[in-house]
């Protein structure tokens, strides 16, 4: 191995970590075989002659997983995903050699090399990790985000193991005096129980503090006991004593043996002030439940040839099958399944009950639409109103965990909206509307998409006619999987496509589209316009007469050549005066459109521009349509803006995603803001929007993101 290590000693590993886990015989074998088919060529059917089917189908599910890329640009990695999961539904084994596999690598990843070190632990942070979660093997799950942190953020992981361990040794002290109080008080009161202390993991002390804002000197929760009982009501025995021993801290008790998490997770949770006012997390559970938190989904196998019946897991693997709905739902559109996977998978969630007592597990901001779609489609289809708590509140109204939710329903009711869209969360809902909207509209919808693609259409002055006639859209529906040019027109009504998207892709793809008659250009509608005004406009007809490859539209074609003033351009012309507008800084690939200003030839500006809005109200006849042609020779300058919660190394983080993409940062401003966040301007040159757009992507994810947005 690149490690030093003879290859043998990997697999080796990985079955000794299975085998912690308690797994079976045929998935340890599969542990020892998984990098035999790949690295030493042996085929799948000599696997079953010497060791059976289930030992091979295992080990032939793992080979498939190895050959994934979760690194790979966004489409193949939501096709690497979906294979991912398909694999776990169809033998959940698979994932767990996987993990095993995944832990031993990350114990060893000294001996990879930059950049492929980091690029493994993010793999492993955003997606082995969270699966851990998911199937409840904390074990792996704590390991896991430890080592992956330490790579992904090495200052920061640095920072808190050093402060960790200068506060090591009177922690050990609080944790041995506490474990000795209570062991003392559950034995007064009949209570058999174990009592161990742990330290907070340093990947869960890095999230709090960026959750609340606040510094490591801050946290003071930094160490946990835990109860082990023999019976539930043993557990809640203990709790008694534990708020009898220490004032507990408010808010902060949490019952999962009542309401146990999506993942099967079950045990008390309450923080308590001991000693000096310092803070301790209490964790409550029995013997079966400690298992199952540590061991999750693995612990099924523990039992199989033993004498306790064989667990009833499928419960387990519940929000398995929500992703493959997801899957279902959202085949083809890679990032609206990536997106989707992110909300319905991710680790924030929260419960809300029906009022029979039922809990609908969902993720954050959910509203009681997304609770009626995750009760039944018709439920959703068919819902007119919602109490929470008994108190009548609007569709849109953000849950939170604990509301009792009532769903009120008509047959008489007229199906989802479609402004529903806007504010619903869950991926399985959104896709729910979207299919009724599709089947049940299919006139409106039409209607609908006919008049966005009349009114982008008119505002490139292209002649579409009827869309659904149209040659080129025809030939552009059936390039996009869709049955009939009509159902392409429909899904832009409904929202599922751009109307300005298929414009220009019927731009490409007409050859050429008649230039627009002269009387078109300057008519009733320039009446406004100045004498020099309109000698530049009548100008740009000749211009735009003169030269085909403008497409015939009214297009104030100019180089982005970056500066702030110039010339039009259009083939050799150059006699058009213009300049960017400051107000809003456009950029080449920004959808921009020209302002006839008296005197000063054009201002250009962005499509989105506020200024842009006041002159079509007060002077649409001076407004011009304006197209960024050739490369750009020098860069732009833009503003981020960037909100965030404050923490140690943030702007390390900001500056680093910045300088890695070879970015020219130009300056920064930051300043803090209420709630524990912080406010950054960066200042970049850059040389066209798209790289913008990726740049701010990146910055989403830095931890403790807020919102980005372009200034």
């Amino acid at each position: 191995r690149k490690t030093g290590e003879p290859y043998i000693e990997h697999p080796i590993a990985v079955a000794g970590i299975l085998a912690e886990l308690g797994m079976d015989d045929p998935t340890i074998a599969a542990g020892l075989l998984h990098d035999v088919p790949e690295d030493c060529h042996v085929p799948y059917e000599e696997i079953v002659m010497r060791f059976g089917a289930e030992v091979a189908q295992v080990v032939e599910g793992v080979t498939k997983l190895r050959r994934i890329d979760f690194t790979d640009k966004q489409e193949k990695q939501a096709e690497n995903l979906r294979k991912l999961f398909l694999a776990m539904a169809g033998d959940v084994r698979v994932i767990i050699v996987k993990l095993a596999d995944r832990l031993h690598n990350m114990r060893t990843l000294e001996g990879i090399q930059e950049p492929r070190r980091t690029e493994i632990a993010q793999e492993t942070l955003h997606i082995f990790a969270p699966i851990a979660h998911r199937l409840g093997i904390w074990r792996i799950k704590w390991e896991l985000e430890d080592r992956a942190f330490k790579y992904t953020h090495a200052s920061e992981y640095r920072q808190i193991y050093e402060k960790v361990n200068r506060t090591r040794a009177e922690r050990s002290a609080l944790v041995t005096d506490s474990i000795q109080v209570l062991q003392e008080q559950l034995r007064e009161q009949g209570i058999e129980a174990e009592v161990t202390g742990r330290p907070k993991h340093f990947y869960s002390i890095y999230q709090k503090m960026i959750k609340q804002g606040v510094k490591f000197d801050a946290i003071h929760d930094l160490i946990a006991l835990r109860i082990i009982c023999h019976s539930i009501s043993d557990c809640y025995h203990a709790l008694g004593i534990v708020h009898m021993l220490w004032k507990q801290v408010p808010e902060m008790f949490f019952d999962y043996i009542g309401m146990p998490k999506p993942n099967g997770y079950q045990s008390l949770h309450t923080k308590v002030l001991v000693g000096g006012g310092d803070v301790i997390e209490v964790q409550i559970r029995t013997k079966e439940m400690h298992r199952d938190a540590e061991f999750g989904i693995a612990a099924h196998w523990r039992y199989k040839q033993g004498d306790k019946p064989e667990q009833d897991w499928g419960d387990k693997l519940r929000w398995l099958r929500l992703v493959l709905e997801i899957d279902s739902d959202t085949t083809g559109n890679a990032r609206e399944f990536l997106d989707s996977l992110r909300l319905d998978v991710s680790n924030e969630q929260i419960f809300a009950f029906t009022p029979k007592g039922d809990a609908i597990y969902l993720p954050q901001d959910s509203s009681p639409v997304d609770f009626a779609y995750r009760i039944h489609s018709q439920v959703g289809h068919y819902c007119t109103g919602a109490r929470v708590n008994g108190r009548i509140v609007p569709l849109s109204y953000k849950l939170h965990s604990g509301d009792i939710c009532e769903i009120t329903t008509s047959r008489s009711s007229t199906g989802p909206k479609r402004d529903w869209l806007d504010w619903v969360v869950t991926p399985h809902a959104k896709n729910r509307i979207r299919s009724h909207l599709k089947r049940q509209n299919f006139d409106e919808n039409f209607r609908e998409g006919v008049a966005r693609l009349e009114k982008a259409a008119q505002s490139e002055r292209i002649k579409l006619g009827a869309p659904a006639e149209n040659e080129a859209v025809k030939s552009i529906a059936r390039q996009m999987n869709y049955k009939s040019a009509e159902d392409l027109v429909a899904a832009v009504g409904y929202g599922d496509q751009s109307a300005e998207n298929i414009i220009n892709k019927v731009r490409a793809e007409s050859k050429e589209v008649k230039p627009a008659a002269r009387t078109r250009l300057i008519g009733a509608q320039d009446d406004n316009l100045t004498g020099s005004a309109r000698r530049l406009m009548e100008r740009k007809v000749n211009l735009l007469t003169e030269m085909p490859d403008l497409s015939g539209t009214l297009e104030f074609s100019i180089p982005a050549t970056g500066e702030t003033s110039g010339h039009g351009s259009a083939g050799e012309h150059k006699d058009l005066l213009y300049s960017l507008a400051r107000c809003c800084s456009p950029i080449a690939g920004d959808e921009v459109r020209g302002y006839v200003t008296r005197g000063r030839g054009v201002t250009v500006h962005r499509a989105d521009c506020a200024n842009l809005k006041q002159y079509e109200e007060k002077e649409p006849g001076r407004l011009m349509t304006v197209r960024w042609i050739g490369q750009s020779e020098k860069p732009f300058s833009a503003l981020i803006g960037m909100e965030c919660l404050d923490r140690p190394g943030l702007l390390h983080d900001v500056t680093g995603i910045i300088a890695a993409r070879g970015i020219n940062i130009c300056g920064i401003n930051t300043y803090p803001l209420k709630n524990s966040r912080a406010r950054l301007n960066i200042a970049v040159t850059i040389s066209d929007s798209q790289k913008l757009v990726d740049l701010m992507n990146s910055l989403s994810s830095v931890p403790g993101a807020v919102a980005v947005h372009r200034v």
